[in-house]
């Protein structure tokens, strides 16, 4: 008898712990939405195309479709294959899908609701011969339909684009939390602006093309339409969910300038966001020592301090191969407009190794544990000028935001933009902190941006005497002062240098918000601006000065 139940008490027990299994099998995928990261397309598809889209969530076919769209028409894809994170579907031949036209692509459940969360643009190609329309008479195809991958100049320049029936600003999507639903609050208005000033054409921006902003990819799609039509040319259409809007780089018509088409876009849709796509450059300064760590405390080597924490860095591309961050966590992505040659290493390698540098090296970073994820923006143009677009800044930090990645260095800067602007706004809304170098422009320089936007924390650099670097800008816009004076980095290849300017100060702020992150993962991105800060030493002036901000940066306590 004992014997039976004792075989009963087993199998209850059994199913006792099958159910407990059941219950902690994890969940947090479930009920997540679908994640379109990728279509595997950079240019137009023609029908009968096939495209590999990538993502996550996709979850099995059944009872989901995936869809091309815009606002008149709806179109399913024919699927070949559909698994949870990839999906091979065929372009269909379709009367609803028109030549030169862009849609959206996306998951629909069988009720017909978008359940991606994220969209992609996709253009049916421009027709290649002379069309007619139902009358006969031939359409000019340049004139009614632009291949967004072509550079303006060739043709006949397009009429002003006239006052049509803008896209509706729909609210901005908030970030969604675990277990909760997404908030849509009222997005902020998104001024008109006025025409860039004439000597700022050329030198400072791209000269062919501006930049649109739109709160939705719908809307963005909608007035792709309108301006394709007017000979404008959409080079690129990004959905950029972190930052909740979409970036369009447009190409104008030939015979303008950007002033010119800015000021025309800007008269026929005052709701829509217009600006240049302005040039940045990384602040580095001349080449004239080992003090920098000692100057603000910093523990060498960090032996004891294990950190899971998180750092992005936008920059030139960072040589993986040199011993100092060959045995680093490293993650990299390119954001460098198609066609454009990589800027040298430089700049970027020798950033990365004051961060993540390895601690046997003789470059050793400050935080050495920590994960770098490093976006490229800097190309190099043919008169080698290295230089980042404002639409690949924007499109590095949607990323790094997608990457759950809060501490931001930017040891860049250029002039205001207002689409850099609202990026930075965006991105220090969604949680982000955000570091930048403050110029390299002189004393008496105007402010650079990104450091000039109140969101972002503004670094200025001191030499081992605590003096100020003599090229540094200065202002009220300067947060905080560390050292950036003759610091030894590393350099491409092998070695290291010595190197002075406010672009290596940043990394200093950088690794003192990841130790602060780390030991306080939900610390908000306004506290970790208070707490680093509030434990400056104050140099100069009593208080908060136009030179050294609120002081020199100090080690982070509690690591």
């Amino acid at each position: 008898m004992r014997g039976v139940l004792r075989i009963v008490g087993l199998v209850a027990l059994l199913f006792g712990l099958a159910d407990t299994a059941a219950a902690q099998v994890p969940t947090t995928d479930q009920g997540a939405a679908p994640r379109i990261t990728g279509i595997g397309v950079v240019r137009c598809v023609e029908p009968g195309d096939r495209i590999a889209v990538r993502g996550s969530n996709f979850g099995r076919a059944g009872g989901k479709s995936l869809i091309m769209r815009d606002s008149a028409h709806r179109v399913e894809l024919p699927i070949t294959r559909w698994t949870d994170r990839s999906i091979l579907a065929t372009v269909p031949r379709s009367q609803q899908l028109v030549p030169g036209s862009w849609y959206e692509l996306g998951i629909e459940d069988r009720s017909g609701n978008w359940t991606s969360a994220q969209r992609r643009p996709l253009q049916i190609c421009p027709p290649t011969r002379p069309q007619s329309d139902s009358a006969g008479i031939p359409i000019d195809p340049q004139r009614a339909t632009i291949d967004p991958n072509r550079r303006p100049g060739t043709r006949e320049p397009g009429n002003r684009p006239q006052q049509a029936d803008r896209p509706r600003q729909p609210n901005r999507p908030a970030p969604q939390t675990p277990g909760g639903t997404t908030e849509r609050p009222a997005p902020p208005t998104l001024p008109g602006l006025p025409p860039p000033p004439a000597q700022a054409a050329g030198a400072d921006q791209e000269d062919d093309e501006v930049l649109v902003i739109t709160g939705s990819l719908q809307d963005a799609t909608a007035l792709a339409q309108q301006l394709t039509g007017q000979g404008y040319a959409v080079r690129s259409l990004q959905e950029l969910p972190v930052l909740g809007f979409a970036l369009m780089r447009l190409g104008i018509p030939g015979g303008q300038d950007v002033p010119t088409a800015l000021d025309s876009l800007r008269q026929s849709f005052p709701t829509t966001l217009f600006d240049a796509n302005t040039l940045y450059g990384p602040q580095a300064a001349a080449e004239p020592r080992h003090y920098a760590k000692d100057l603000i405390g910093w523990p060498e080597p960090l032996q004891d301090c294990r950190l899971e924490v998180d750092v992005g860095l936008v920059d030139t591309v960072v040589d993986r191969s040199h011993p100092a961050l060959q045995d680093s966590r490293l993650l990299a992505k390119n954001f460098l407009t198609s066609g454009l040659k990589p800027a040298p290493p430089d700049h970027g390698t020798a950033i990365a190794s004051l961060i993540v540098g390895n601690p046997r090296s003789n470059t050793a970073g400050l935080v050495p544990s920590a994960r770098l994820y490093a976006a490229a923006i800097f190309g190099l143009r043919d008169n080698d000028r290295v230089v980042g677009t404002t639409d690949s800044i924007a499109r590095a930090i949607d990323w790094l935001g997608q990457q759950g990645v809060r501490i931001v260095n930017l040891s860049l800067s250029g002039p205001s933009n207002q689409v850099l602007r609202l990026t930075m706004e965006r991105a220090h809304e969604s949680g982000m902190i955000l570091i930048a170098a403050a110029g390299n422009e002189g004393p008496n320089a105007a402010p650079v941006f990104p450091a000039g936007y109140a969101p972002v924390l503004a670094v200025t650099a001191v030499d081992a005497a605590l003096q100020p670097y003599t090229e540094a800008n200065r202002g009220d816009y300067i947060d905080l002062a560390a050292p950036g004076v003759d610091v030894w980095s590393a350099r491409s290849g092998r070695g290291g240098r010595y190197s002075s300017g406010t672009s290596f100060a940043a990394p200093f702020v950088a690794a003192s918000a990841a130790v602060l992150l780390a030991l306080e993962p939900d610390v908000s991105a306004e506290a970790m601006r208070q707490r680093l800060t509030d434990s400056a030493r104050d140099l100069g002036s009593p208080g908060r000065d136009s030179t050294f901000g609120w002081g020199l940066l100090q080690q982070p306590s509690g690591c």
